[in-house]
């Protein structure tokens, strides 16, 4: 048994060390880890039921830990704890979660009582998601304001500064197609098409910019990890 809490914050380790060691004391022993790979390597060691995971960590980012240890061991119930409701986080997790997981999204300024009822709803093989981010799960699941991945790849595209003849050379595909994915993330994002209202005042490139990081789509993490990839 065991729980693995992982947070390069050690006020925030020993907050949650003391509450689920008095709530779900039946589980102890509670391991640390100050990043996303001492994470690992102790869930690949103890293999506990559940792990606590934070977002942003040195080294192995929550994300990137939790992928690897879906990967490997696919049934171990995963809680993301984090200061972060931004949308961007949460499409990348879900994608992660596999259909029969068991998952949590709490965040950190949760209720005790909620984050214990996170743990044993994931300890019983199911889901907990904060309200707040359930709000995030429906709009991205809509099909009239969640983004696919088509248009979320162009919009990181213009992010990083790219023309639309760069973006079809990059993505194989015709300026046309990178054109019509804009108009479509244009829409989602409510901002009128040209010609449609004074709004044209707006360059359309930098208010889906504007819209995109207010709404948590993309944020420097993520852009920092496509450059990446793009080098």
């Amino acid at each position: 048994m065991g729980i693995v809490i992982a947070d390069d914050q050690e006020r925030e380790r020993s907050w949650l060390k003391e509450l689920l060691t008095r709530q779900l004391a039946n589980l102890a022993p509670i391991y640390e880890a100050e990043d996303g790979q001492q994470a690992l390597e102790l869930v690949m060691q103890h293999r506990p039921p559940v792990v606590f995971l934070d977002i942003e960590m040195p080294v192995l980012s929550g994300i990137k830990a939790a992928e690897q240890i879906l990967k490997e061991l696919p049934q171990t119930g995963i809680i993301i704890l984090s200061n972060h409701s931004d949308e961007i986080f949460v499409r990348k997790l879900w994608k992660l979660v596999p259909p029969d997981g068991a998952f949590g999204y709490v965040l950190k300024d949760s209720t005790d009582q909620q984050v214990i009822d996170a743990a044993k709803a994931v300890l019983d093989g199911d889901c907990w998601i904060h309200p707040r981010i359930q709000r995030i799960i429906r709009r991205t699941s809509s099909g009239a304001t969640g983004l696919t991945n088509a248009e979320f790849e162009v919009l990181v595209h213009i992010a990083l500064g790219f023309t639309d003849r760069a973006i079809a050379r990059r993505l194989y595909i015709t300026e046309k197609a990178v054109q019509a994915r804009l108009k479509c993330l244009y829409t989602k994002l409510g901002i009128p098409i040209k010609g449609a209202s004074d709004e044209d005042e707006y360059n359309h490139r930098c208010r889906a910019l504007n819209l995109a990081f207010r709404r948590g789509l993309v944020n420097k993490a993520e852009l920092d990890d496509w450059d990446d990839q793009i080098r």
